[in-house]
């Protein structure tokens, strides 16, 4: 297994639904950690490389309704 955590912003701020969908995020393969930083809207997904990656790991977030922007943290 192969660790890895990507950085996210995202636009506006997360409502109770969304919250609720990160934490079903669990359930995809792969998913290992979220940490959302409200203060600066970002996401840190850590997730196993094995079986995602990056894009990945951003259209899982689109698909829970997650505001993520094109642009990734480095």
């Amino acid at each position: 297994m192969t660790s890895v955590v990507a950085v996210f912003k995202y636009q506006g701020t997360l409502d109770t639904r969304q919250a609720r969908n990160l934490g079903e995020s669990f359930t995809h393969l792969g998913v290992r950690k979220i940490h959302v930083e409200e203060k600066e809207q970002t996401i840190a997904v850590e997730y196993d490389a094995t079986c995602m990656d990056r894009n990945g790991v951003a259209a899982l977030l689109r698909r829970l309704r997650i505001p993520v922007l094109d642009s990734v943290v480095v």
